[in-house]
């Protein structure tokens, strides 16, 4: 009996080590991605004025940094540009298939191993969680120019840790990826822990004075990272500008910083429309002079100021004031202003006015701008995600050893309905049942796991019959139904053909709540 709770007793504290473990182990990966006291964050600071934006623009590979931080400000302060890199991070629908890259003495396919890779590829790829992961890089990378990110990865998936763009370098493409170095200096002592194990390990090295390896390090600071590591950007001149990469948004900057001041204009025009000026003007003698005394004026210059609404200026002076009526004293043209810098911004950003409700005399611009903008995501953003995630696969083990590829689905969220039609008429001349089933949002994990299910075990065709109607019944079918023989039904006869079955009475005009059952019964 002793033996045995001596056993239960080491069985429990087995299981406690190995929650712990777990738990542990969570916390670290929480933290890792998790930046509470914004560790990771940027310092560099965003430009306020024309002039210094300008100043960047001149030596953009200089100042790539304070490009990215001017334009982070203003995606969060200026709504043109918020609205204008939501639009396009919202254009394309992220949906996507894979397919085996079979090489020329692979005629022959072994079925099982194939369906047993395709499955494994499946859940590979659904562990990436490509449609909360692939917006984020886009919209990140339009916004920096280049975004710099880190693989981690466990047995419950995959998250990933950012860099500001100060503290990296593209290096190098490998296969369409970008690789990048990363400066250790920048890392604090606090955030050690927090880091993957092959970047502490850097921080160690780099600490210890062992950075001699120049395969691994660069001017001694700089830390070559592993292919856990990948950067995104637009800009194809990165390997040749020190690895430095700018917005494709960046050109706006200036006209944005303008489009504010015109509108701080209005708001000062506004300001001077509505302003009244009262004036207590105090008694003077025939020489000019005061008959009251300054402290008494001061006196009543305050009671006047404590009791004015606002927008009434008040003046108490011994001169005379000439009535000047400020209203229209503005700039009659602000407005002008504004709709043509707006019309400029807009112009910069390479967007369609229209499309965000300005005056348009035809929808087709609108639908063209569309499309224009989605040719632009099909040949700059799928390429380079598709070059990320195809390395990804190679990483995910499969019994025959081929190659896997993921293929972006090119459709867009504005043009979705004739997007789905086209794949659906390739259908007709052989084309890939799995591109249409993506395009239709379906994940390879769901074409394997849901569909599969519905007619393997719920035999979903059975439940799911066609409705007699004029669409799905031939001639010769509704002929058929209309020229029934009469039912025998006993010694009667009855011309009811309904007249002794059980459920509900069949119909030659079903309704659209006519349940179909004869088939399942």
């Amino acid at each position: 009996m002793a033996q045995r709770r001596r056993t239960l007793q080491q069985r429990r504290q087995a299981r406690n080590r190995s929650i712990a473990a777990i738990r542990k182990r969570n916390e670290s990966y929480a933290a890792a991605l998790a930046d509470p006291k914004s560790r990771f964050k940027s310092t560099t600071t965003a430009a306020t004025d024309k002039s210094s934006i300008k100043g960047y623009l001149q030596r953009p590979s200089d100042n790539f940094a304070n490009i990215a931080a001017t334009l982070r400000q203003a995606y969060i302060s200026n709504g043109v540009i918020g609205r204008v890199i939501d639009y396009y991070q919202a254009h394309p629908t992220y949906n996507y298939s894979i397919y085996p890259v079979l090489g020329n003495k692979q005629y022959e396919l072994d079925t099982n191993n194939m369906h047993d890779d395709f499955i494994d590829i499946a859940y590979g790829i659904n562990q990436l969680n490509i449609p909360f992961y692939a917006p984020y890089f886009f919209r990140e990378t339009l916004i920096q120019g280049v975004s710099f990110f880190y693989k981690i990865q466990d047995t419950t998936g995959v998250g990933y840790m950012q860099f500001p763009v100060e503290w990296c370098r593209i290096t190098n493409m490998e296969n369409g990826v970008y690789r990048y170095r990363l400066d250790i200096s920048k890392l604090k002592a606090e955030v050690r822990d927090s880091l993957p194990k092959e970047l502490q390990q850097a921080y160690d090295t780099y600490h210890n004075g062992s950075t001699d390896d120049e395969t691994k390090w660069y001017d001694r600071k700089w830390y070559y990272v592993s292919d856990d590591g990948m950067a995104f950007t637009f800009d194809q001149g990165s390997l040749i500008n020190g690895g430095s990469a700018i917005s494709p948004f960046a050109g706006a900057l200036a006209d944005a910083l303008s489009l504010a001041q015109a509108k701080e204009n209005i708001d000062i025009k506004d300001k001077l429309d509505t302003v009244r000026i009262i004036h207590s003007k105090i008694p003077t003698d025939a020489n000019g002079e005061p008959t009251i005394s300054l402290k008494v004026a001061k006196i009543m210059d305050e009671q006047m100021r404590n009791r004015m609404p606002e927008g009434v200026v008040p003046v108490t002076s011994a001169s005379t004031i000439t009535n000047v009526p400020l209203k229209g004293s503005g700039n009659e043209g602000i407005y002008e202003s504004v709709k043509s810098g707006l019309g400029q911004l807009f112009y910069d950003l390479g967007v369609s006015a229209p499309l965000f409700g300005s005056d348009t005399t035809s929808s087709n611009i609108v639908k063209l701008s569309i499309k224009k903008d989605a040719n632009w995501v099909y040949t700059n953003l799928f390429p380079m995600l598709e070059n990320y995630y195809d390395y990804e696969l190679t990483q995910i083990k499969t019994k025959s050893k081929i190659t896997w590829n993921i293929k972006f689905i090119r459709e867009s969220n504005f043009t979705l309905k004739d997007d789905i039609a086209n794949y659906k008429d390739q259908l007709s001349y052989g084309g890939s049942r799995m591109d249409y089933l993506a395009a239709c949002g379906f994940s390879p994990i769901q074409v394997v796991s849901q569909l599969a299910f519905e007619q393997q075990v719920l035999d979903i065709d059975s439940l799911m019959v066609v409705k007699p109607t004029s669409n799905t019944l031939s001639s010769k079918d509704a002929s058929s139904q209309h020229n029934k023989p009469n039912v025998v039904k006993g010694p009667t006869i009855s011309n009811d053909p309904n007249k002794g079955k059980v459920g509900r009475p069949e119909t030659d005009n079903p309704t659209d709540d006519t349940d179909r059952l004869d088939d399942a019964q």
